[in-house]
This record gives C-alpha cells, structure tokens and sequence, in this order.
C-alpha cells in the first residue's frame, strides 16, 4: 500500500501511448498473503490498466516471451485499427503520423524580392509564408481550426510545448514549436505558435488529439500556471501534489507560509 502514490503517480507521468504487464502472482492477485493482511493490493488492475497478465511465482523465461509478443500484436492491432479510421475519416486524428514524400522547396537562400519590399506593397503568396521560422500569434478560439490546419499542411512533429506568465496580472501565454519533416529534405521547416489566453479564464483548446506529444507537456503548463486546455483527455496535476494550492510559475505567486508581498521582479 505504500507504494500505490507512487505507482499511480508514475503511471499518470508518462506520455501516450503507454501500455502495462502485470508481472507475477503477487502482482495480479497480490499473492497468498492477500487473503489476511491490510498492506496488500489484491491486484495491481485496481489501481491502473492492465494490458498483459504474466503469471507465475516466478515467471519462466517463455512466459515473459509470450507476454511480450502478445503485447507486440496488440500494439501492432491498435496501430492497424488506427491507420484504417484515419484512411476513413479525418486524418488530424490519428496516432500514426505518416510523413508525406512532397519535393523539398528549401534551398537555403531567402527571397530578395520579398524582404526589400515596401511594406505597403508587399504580398507574401500563401505558400511561400511557411518557408521561414515564423511567430504568430493566435486567439484561443481560433487554435483549434490553425492546428489542423498546419498539421495537414506537413507540420507533423510537435517539437516541444510550454507556456510562460508575460506579467503579473497580465495575460498567459501557451507556446507550440512545430516542425514540418519531409523525406529528402535539407532542412526542417519549423513556426513557432504563441496562444494567449485571459489570466481571468485561462482556457484553451487542446492539440492531444493532433499531436499526441502535447499530452504531458500541456499537463505541466497545466500544473504550473493554471492554463485549462480543453478536451485534454486526463488534466490533473503532474509535478505538484494533488492538494497544492495555486499556479507556482505565476509571476504573482505567493509560496506557502511566506506572507509578505513577492516583488514580481
């Protein structure tokens, strides 16, 4: 029983996809001295999803063999399942994110043309905007939409995801650094995402079901700054405990047991 916080704890940290094996008698009954003591947990499936039992006290060789394989075809059967939803439907949903083999447009040199424009008269044709590091900034509202939109547009691989307070009482920000990789190209193109929400009503929606990769890392903007991301299938702390009280990354955060005003700066 002591180690059920942890365990669960560490189940919670990990990242999509995630799959268990339930090692050993004493893991999937919780042995013979289950039946008379209050320290045992009859069965870890109690406390977290089980994808193989492996029985055994202990397990034999082949018995590890067999429960690996069968993990490997489930595994395999999910992956299957999946690639045959997104072929039906839309394809900004699917966990197996196949990169498109398109002719690379980099050739490393910018476009003269269109840096010494004048402002006034300067049009940047759609698709030459993507072909350079890029900033926007997006309302929450519209984040959803601009996600599809870019992932079907080749950026397949969300690189990382953080957020930041701009300033005390001021606005939060949620920062998406996506890549665009294609087969045969010389260089990654990439754009950077920024999406600020009210300090008010932090919500904003969430890109798990485009980019699995933002599970725990839109989590833990989440559990420091109290960004809410809509439609995140398990929002829940994941750094602090449970029971914490307030957004610790908050530039007016004030820590427990310190009562004097924190100067932000």
């Amino acid at each position: 029983m002591k180690m059920v916080p942890s365990l669960v704890r560490l189940y919670e940290q990990m990242p999509e996809p995630k799959y268990v094996i339930a090692m050993g008698a004493c893991t999937i009954t919780g042995g013979m001295s289950s039946t008379d003591s209050y320290s045992i947990v009859r069965g870890v499936n109690k406390l977290i999803p089980v994808d193989v039992y492996l029985p055994g006290c202990p397990p034999k060789p082949e018995a590890v063999i067999n429960a690996i394989t069968k993990l490997r075809k489930k595994i395999s059967r999910e992956i299957y399942e999946d690639r045959i939803r997104s072929q039906q439907g839309d394809r900004c949903f699917t966990t197996n994110h196949k990169f498109c083999l398109v002719r690379s447009t980099r050739i490393g040199n910018y476009n003269q043309g269109l840096l010494y424009q004048p402002p006034s008269t300067s049009e940047i044709p759609p698709e030459t905007f993507f072909n350079y590091n890029e900033t926007l900034q997006i309302k929450p509202k519209d984040w959803h939409s601009i996600a599809v939109i870019l992932y079907v547009y080749g950026y397949n691989y969300l690189r990382s995801q953080c957020a930041y307070d701009v300033a005390p009482g001021e606005l939060l920000a949620s920062v998406y650094h996506l890549t665009r990789i294609e087969y045969g190209g010389d260089q990654p193109e990439e754009v950077c995402i920024k999406v600020f929400a009210p300090r008010s009503n932090p919500r904003i929606p969430s890109v798990f079901w485009v980019w699995k990769s933002s599970d725990f890392q839109e989590r833990e903007s989440y559990d420091m700054l109290g960004i809410s991301y809509e439609n995140h299938q398990r929002l829940k702390r994941i750094l602090m405990p449970k029971s914490w009280i307030g957004w610790p990354l908050c530039k007016d955060y004030i820590a427990p047991n310190f009562y004097e005003i924190q100067d932000a700066y």
